[in-house]
């Protein structure tokens, strides 16, 4: 039972669904069957019934023209064949003799039945089709409608796209977008209407429509990466999109395939193009997206800041910094980065301090933009040099070393020396006394008396050593000389004493910081001749004055082991009292 009730229910439904779909047909006109006459033909429809009548004279009376032998058939008749049909007399009468014509022929009257609707034919023109499950035409689009009938010929072509019936008498036009169904139908002059025919189609008039999206490294909405690509995507409501074409710049059009690459395009300015074009050619306008593409990668510079050197190496100190720049000519700097010994990468802040440890290192170092473009690799290798350099001194001649004292007279030479491994010596620099230092060239110290001596040197990369201290006593004193004679004088002469022949002269010297070195005599401008050595004799020890009556001059002259030297003139007479 609820089989049988189901099945009922589909059936209703379908009928129902039916229904609906026929409502969606206008219903035809009505049209009359009838008799139609023309160019001397009579053209019946053919269901019509046939009375026959005749009248013996033209427009007189009619008398009705009954059949015995087929009396079933007639009164009326109906016309059995499409087209012509005869109502025949069996043998022509002469209208002159009123006998039967020679030769013998049959009497015709062509009656015409025509029991068959026209066809009707239609034609859209005009514009592109495209056909899937529908049928779309684009813009142009007309329809004509020729019908054709066999027998009485079309009266009318009737015509609709929506629920009331136009009678078609030339193309129609079809300029507003929607879905349509054609419905059309003929009929002909003695009433045959055709089965409504239709035809389902859809007006497209609207363009596609495209858009981009940017696939990648973009910045500031326009600034673009060389990695980066364009994808597009489109739409259409009705027939679907048939193609997209793009183009760069005053470029030929391309079809759109996938991503789109800008690996042929220079680093500039440029402008995407693209559009879409439906499949009834419906054409989208060009759209547009300018952009920069950025090709060029940051441009970076090093700066060395603080203690340097350029030599065999570019030398610098443990206080020097490295610093980093970089310029881009579009997008602008994203990062620098940096490595130091290749060791690990790190990004670019501040200005970095050298390692702390003496010899070669190398800052690798480069830069991104803020679409990714990566600078090649740039080096800098500098020479850390964190070691002072040192200083010695040393004196000249004369010198002389006693009880842990150097002595040196105004004379002596100090000579500074340095050395530094690396950097080299920049400058040495002395003081003396704690005076102002002074940069060193070799010098000497006039004053007598303790000094001190600090001095120190600076490399090249501003090292500086720790002060250093040397102590010294200059003496420019000379030995004080001293003389005696073995006897007191016994006379005096022009201001000189006189003394005995057998008198001695004995000599010595005293010096108060480094003692006597030599004391030498000189007697009448003779030579000079070392007094109280190993290989001469004293003189005291010899008889030089044995000459009497003989004025005497003794220069004596003593140095100091500094080779400060003094000098003493004796002036005396040898003799008699008397003489």
């Amino acid at each position: 039972m609820k089989s049988r009730l189901l099945s009922i229910s589909c059936i209703v439904l379908i009928v129902f669904m039916s229904l609906t779909t026929m409502a969606q047909e206008p219903a035809q006109l009505t049209h009359e069957n009838v008799v139609y006459l023309n160019n001397g033909n009579t053209y019946v429809q053919k269901s019509l019934p046939l009375y026959l009548m005749f009248s013996t004279t033209p427009g007189g009376q009619t008398y009705d023209l009954k059949s015995k032998a087929t009396a079933k058939y007639a009164d009326p008749m109906y016309l059995d064949t499409e087209g012509v049909n005869y109502i025949r007399s069996k043998w022509a009468v002469d209208k002159e003799s009123k006998k039967t014509a020679s030769p013998q022929q049959e009497i015709l009257y062509e009656i015409y039945a025509d029991g068959l609707p026209p066809y009707t034919y239609h034609k859209f023109s005009g514009a592109p089709k495209y056909t899937s499950s529908k049928v779309y035409f684009g813009k142009g689009l007309t329809y004509s409608l020729t019908s054709r009938d066999a027998v009485s010929g079309v009266q009318k072509v009737h015509h609709t796209t929506g629920s009331s019936w136009s009678d078609y008498s030339s193309d129609v036009s079809m300029d507003t977008e929607g879905e349509y169904t054609l419905y059309y139908y003929s009929h002909d002059n003695v009433g045959n209407a055709e089965k409504t025919r239709s035809s389902t189609f859809t007006v497209d008039l609207t363009a596609p429509t495209s858009s981009h999206a940017i696939q990648g490294i973009v910045y500031n909405s326009n600034i673009l990466a060389p990695s980066t690509k364009f994808s597009l995507s489109k739409s259409d409501a009705l027939s679907g999109v048939r193609v997209t074409r793009y183009s760069f710049d005053s470029g030929s059009d391309r079809v759109h395939g996938g991503n789109i690459s800008m690996s042929g395009l220079a680093d500039g300015d440029h402008v995407l193009y693209y559009y879409s074009i439906d499949r009834v050619k419906n054409t989208e306008e060009k759209k547009s997206f300018a952009f920069y593409l950025d090709r060029i990668p940051p441009v970076v510079e090093n700066q060395v800041n603080g203690d340097q050197y350029k030599g065999k190496y570019l030398f610098v100190s443990n206080r020097t910094t490295i610093s980093f720049s970089a310029t881009d000519n579009k997008a602008g700097v994203n990062k620098i980065y940096y490595r130091i010994d290749g060791k690990e990468r790190y990004d670019y802040s501040s200005n970095i301090a050298v390692p702390d440890v003496k010899g070669l290192h190398t800052f690798k170092y480069d830069a991104t933009d803020n679409v990714q473009n990566l600078s090649p690799n740039k080096y800098l290798t500098v020479y850390v040099d964190n070691k002072a350099p040192t200083t010695g001194i040393r004196y000249g001649r004369p010198q002389f070393f006693s009880r842990d004292t150097l002595f040196i007279n105004k004379d002596t030479k100090v000579t500074l020396f340095a050395k530094d491994y690396e950097s080299g010596v920049q400058k040495v620099s002395y003081q003396i006394d704690g005076g102002g230092y002074n940069e060193y060239s070799q010098f000497t110290i006039p004053n007598d008396g303790y000094h001190t001596i600090n001095f120190k040197t600076t490399d090249r990369v501003n090292n500086e050593e720790q002060e250093k201290t040397s102590n010294v006593f200059v003496d420019n004193n000379a030995p004080t000389i001293y003389y005696n004679f073995s006897i007191e004088p016994i006379g005096e002469k022009n201001g000189d004493k006189i003394y005995p022949n057998y008198t001695r002269l004995y000599l010595g010297a005293t010096d108060d910081h480094v003692g006597t070195q030599t004391i030498e005599y000189s007697i009448n401008d003779g030579a000079w001749t070392l007094y109280s050595s190993a290989t001469t004799l004293d003189i005291s020890e010899r008889n030089r004055f044995l000459k009497k009556k003989i004025k005497y001059v003794v220069k004596v002259r003593s140095k100091d082991k500094l080779g400060n030297t003094s000098e003493e003139t004796i002036n005396f007479y040898v003799g008699l009292a008397s003489d």
